[in-house]
């Protein structure tokens, strides 16, 4: 025999022998050898036990069996099998029981759609892709239990992924509704993977019947589209099956099947209004539903909608015969149209038909004259498929309301160099018809503008627009436009008076300040005026330009023009022309700074004032002070003279100082040498505006005529000396000539600072040839009780200072008691109290009964020895005096207290003059003495009265 290697084939059980064994598998080593070879069994490298291997021959091979229990193969990785015998060389084979790692296969359920067109509608198809080498096996679920046999798959051991495909047939004890359906694979011994869902597929059927838009020649189709586990469609026509035109089939992916049938019908026998049927039944369910359909229930059986389309307000009035109206009827069926004008049915030569894929056309004609007679039109539309409609229209309009018509002018339209459009506003319109046209002179010169009017139920507002042609661009045409509402009416706006009147002109000066521009106004007037600025033949540029339009349709437009003040005070002319090109007419007017200037503001006030008295002891020069007073003084010039001879040297001029009245005030200063003005030589000043040729002057000489003034201080009153902390003491300067004169005060001689006093302007009494003048200082008695003070005066005069002093002004007074008497005059009772100091004192007057209030007692007043007198009046009118009744005057001064008394009858020689004096009474009568001394005390208070008058009139 050979001594080769013999073969040898080990054979393991299969994935299925595998499942389907309950506890051992068994693995089988055939070596083809006579020899009786040594078999070997290693598992993973281990020998099994002896009664796990079996050995067997016959002629040709030599066959081991080795029994391994379930568990233990489950677990097992490599068998080997391995022949020896020393007539050949030793031989072996290994097999690798454990499979390669599973990777996740995509596992899909679907329903068959093939077996299903064969009539087989519950067969599934369970598709597995992406498979490693390992076998399987399939197994298909309801509602995720087995219903099938495991069907087995093994696999090539390829390297590459494997796809299969295993079908089920559903039994009928699953065809439920509630039941959804998966498959699942189940690959090695451990791994399983289960598709999706099939949803339930076992619903009842569906259905949908369409009508297909379909040309009118040909025939009608009809959709019937069926859903469910396994539709069926079939037509039927009065129970009479009919003959599909198309059926097509389709599954979708939740397993549902879809349907669709066309039946195709002639359009005479669809529109008799027979019904279709299209029934869906599922045979596997024992399941049908089913769908009607006829001309009358393919479409709404609401009435159709109708419009009723009239002839225009602009078409009836430019027809010459007759009219047309339209009835639109949207409906698909063949329906009856009938025409009613105000009730009666129209002939049908009057009417005629159309109709397309969407409305039937219903046509009415009517003559004119009828038409415009007719009130309401009415159409009407009848089938058997829908209810009767129809539409009214009210062909007479609405009673017409006045509306409201203007015209004017476009500005707009001017402002685009369109001057002559006119523009007609109509309001207040009622919902009528009516057209527009512009009239010149009361003659239509426009075409008809129609407007059609919405038939809303409020008031409307329309505007129409017309341009004037050149042919009636004349001075005297105005323009109006009419409104023609309905058939009769019409109204007519006011007229726009006369448009195209020649250009106006009007050039103004504007107030402007020293520091800006000039500024002239130009203003325009006319149809379509237009500025332009001139000045000495050249065109000047405006800053600005306004245009407005009146409501008599004329053009207002206004121009600014800005010009420097250097150059406007040249006196240079400026011209405003205004041109109307339209007209070919043309205005100008011209300005200058000396034509805007007035008369009035070319006057001047000149006053000449003389040297002050510091400088008239100079040797040298002297100033003498021109002052101008008036209107915008720049435009003055200014012309000193001395002796008659023009000075220019030696001038300084100030700047004009406005003031709140609207005035300037401006000095000049002329430097004369001190020798011609002690020459008595005039110096005159002459102020000139550069407009005028007249000028004013003033003049001044030194004065040949000097006279010295007198000074005065006047002395506080009573009054002033006992209430008030602060006094003013008055220096009253009169008498002197020329006016220039320097007053201060001094204070214990020493000169107090002008801030302390005022000083009052010089003044000339009329008739009086000299001056006057006061000065007023406060004095504080918290400050000075004994002080001195000096009111001193330098005049031209006097080479010598005049003054005049008074001394201890807040000094205590010395008390001096008071003296009295009681005077009666006409009406009254007087009672004088004198010679007391200081100057508190307090009168009152009694009857028998009670005080008495109607009496006025003066302020006490300070004679010439300091001491006081006061007197007191007591009005007898409101007095009741009886006779025998008695009269109190009681005078009470520091402790002091008199009473005078008088009875009536009122004779003198009657009165008792009776002082009552604190701690001691005394009682005296009245001698020829004090009759004396009552007159004296009446010639010093006549004196006392005068000088308080005068002192008063002078502190005023």
């Amino acid at each position: 025999h050979s001594s080769a290697a013999p073969s040898l084939h080990v054979e393991i059980p299969s994935f299925k022998t595998v499942m389907m064994s309950a506890s051992e598998v068994k693995a089988t080593c055939s070596l083809r050898t006579v020899f009786d070879a040594k078999v070997t069994w290693l598992m993973d490298g281990k020998l099994p036990s002896r009664d796990q291997v079996n050995k067997v021959t016959n002629t040709t091979h030599l066959i081991s069996t080795l029994t391994v229990s379930l568990n233990q193969w489950k677990q097992l990785k490599l068998l080997n099998c391995k022949a020896e015998h020393h007539c050949f060389s030793s031989t072996e084979e290994t097999k690798n029981v454990s499979r390669p790692a599973v990777t996740a296969p995509s596992v899909e359920i679907r329903r068959s759609l093939p077996d299903l067109l064969k009539g087989n509608s519950t067969v599934l198809e369970c598709d597995i892709t992406q498979l490693s080498s390992s076998d399987l096996y399939v197994t298909f679920q309801a509602n995720s239990v087995d219903i099938s046999d495991k069907q087995y798959v093994d696999l090539p051991e390829d390297p590459g992924l494997h796809s299969v495909s295993r079908r089920f047939t559903v039994p009928p004890s699953h065809w439920k509704k509630d039941t959804s359906f998966t498959c699942k694979v189940n690959q090695g011994f451990s791994s399983n993977f289960e598709s999706n869902s099939t949803g339930k597929i076992f619903v009842d059927p569906s259905v949908e019947l369409l009508l297909v838009p379909s040309k009118e020649s040909g025939p009608q189709r009809l959709v019937c589209s069926g859903w469910g586990f396994d539709p069926q469609i079939k037509w039927f026509s009065e129970s009479q099956q009919r003959s599909p035109s198309t059926n097509d089939i389709s599954m979708g992916a939740d397993g549902r099947v879809a349907v669709t049938s066309q039946l195709h019908i002639p359009q005479t026998e669809w529109k008799t209004g027979k019904g279709f049927t299209c029934k869906v039944s599922d045979k596997s369910l024992n399941k049908s539903v089913r769908r009607d359909i006829s001309l009358c229930s393919a479409y709404s059986s609401a009435a159709p909608s109708i419009h009723v389309e009239i002839p225009s307000f602009k078409t009836l009035m430019m027809s010459t015969s007759e009219v047309k109206a339209t009835c639109l009827v949207r409906t698909v069926f063949d329906a009856k149209v009938t025409w009613l004008m105000d009730g009666t049915v129209s002939p049908s030569n009057t009417v005629s038909r159309d109709t397309n894929t969407t409305h039937l056309i219903s046509t009415l004609t009517v003559s004119l004259n009828q038409w415009k007679q007719l009130k309401l039109l009415n159409c009407k539309a009848e089938h058997r498929c829908f209810s009767s409609a129809e539409k009214t229209v009210k062909v007479a309009g609405p009673a017409v309301t006045a509306p409201s018509v203007e015209i004017r002018r476009s500005l707009p339209d001017l402002l685009k160099g369109n001057s002559a459009v006119l523009e007609c506003d109509i309001t207040q319109l009622s919902s009528s018809d009516l057209y527009v046209t512009f009239q010149a002179n009361s003659v239509d010169i426009s075409d008809k503008q129609y407007v059609d009017l919405p038939e809303d139920p409020g008031l409307h507002s329309v505007s129409r627009r017309f341009t004037v042609p050149p042919s009636h661009w004349k001075k005297d045409t105005s323009f109006t436009c009419k409104v023609n509402q309905g058939f009769s009416s019409n109204f007519e706006s006011n007229s726009t008076g006369k448009l195209f009147v020649d250009p106006s002109v009007e050039l103004l000066l504007v107030p402007s300040k020293e520091s800006g521009p000039q500024r002239l106004v130009c203003s325009g007037w006319g149809f379509d005026p237009q500025i332009k600025w001139f000045s000495e033949s050249q065109q000047r540029s405006p800053s600005t330009n306004d245009i407005s339009m009146g409501a008599d349709g004329r053009v207002a437009v206004t121009s600014q023009l800005h010009i420097p003040q250097t150059e406007w005070k040249t006196g240079k002319g400026f011209t405003c022309k205004v041109s109307d090109k339209s007209l070919n007419k043309t205005v100008e007017k011209e300005i200058s700074l000396c034509s805007v200037t007035p008369a009035s503001s070319q006057i001047v006030g000149v006053y000449v004032q003389g040297p002050p008295l510091q400088e008239l002891q100079s040797q040298g020069q002297v100033t003498v002070t021109c002052l101008l007073v008036g209107p915008s003084l720049n435009d003055f010039s200014i012309t000193w003279k001395v002796g008659g001879i023009k000075y220019s040297l030696n001038v300084h001029t100030e700047p004009p100082v406005s003031h709140s009245n609207g005035t300037e005030s401006l000095r000049s200063f002329l430097n004369v040498s001190a020798e011609d003005w002690h020459a008595y030589k005039q110096v005159s000043c002459e102020g000139k505006h550069r407009c005028s040729n007249q000028g004013y002057e003033d003049h001044i000489i030194k004065s040949r005529d000097l006279y010295p003034p007198t000074v005065k201080i006047i002395q506080p009153t009573a009054s002033e000396l006992s209430t008030s902390d602060v006094l003013t003491l008055i220096c009253l300067v009169s008498g002197f000539f020329p006016s220039n004169i320097i007053v201060y005060w001094e204070e214990n001689g020493q000169r107090l600072p002008s801030t302390r006093y005022t000083n009052s302007p010089a003044w000339k009494y009329t008739g009086s040839s000299t001056y006057s003048m006061s000065s007023r200082l406060n004095a504080s008695k918290t400050e000075d009780k004994q002080s001195t003070y000096s009111c001193v005066v330098r005049h031209e005069s006097s080479e010598t200072l005049l003054e005049s002093t008074i001394k201890d002004v807040f000094a205590t007074e010395p008390y001096s008691e008071p003296s009295a008497t009681l005077l009666q005059g006409s009406g009254e009772l007087v009672c004088l109290v004198f010679g007391f100091s200081p100057a508190s004192i307090n009168i009152t007057w009694f009857d028998d009964t009670k005080e008495l209030l109607d009496y006025n007692t003066s302020e006490p007043h300070r004679g010439p020895n300091g001491k006081f007198s006061i007197q007191s009046h007591l009005r007898l009118s409101q007095i009741n005096w009886l006779p025998g009744a008695v009269l109190t005057c009681r005078v009470t001064h520091a402790n002091t207290t008199q009473s005078l008394k008088i009875a009536k009858p009122d004779i003198l020689e009657d009165c008792l003059f009776l002082d009552d004096i604190m701690h001691a009474d005394v009682s005296q009568d009245i001698d020829v003495e004090n009759w004396y001394m009552a007159f004296t005390f009446l010639l010093f208070f006549l004196i006392s009265i005068i000088y308080g008058v005068l002192a008063t009139v002078i502190k005023v």
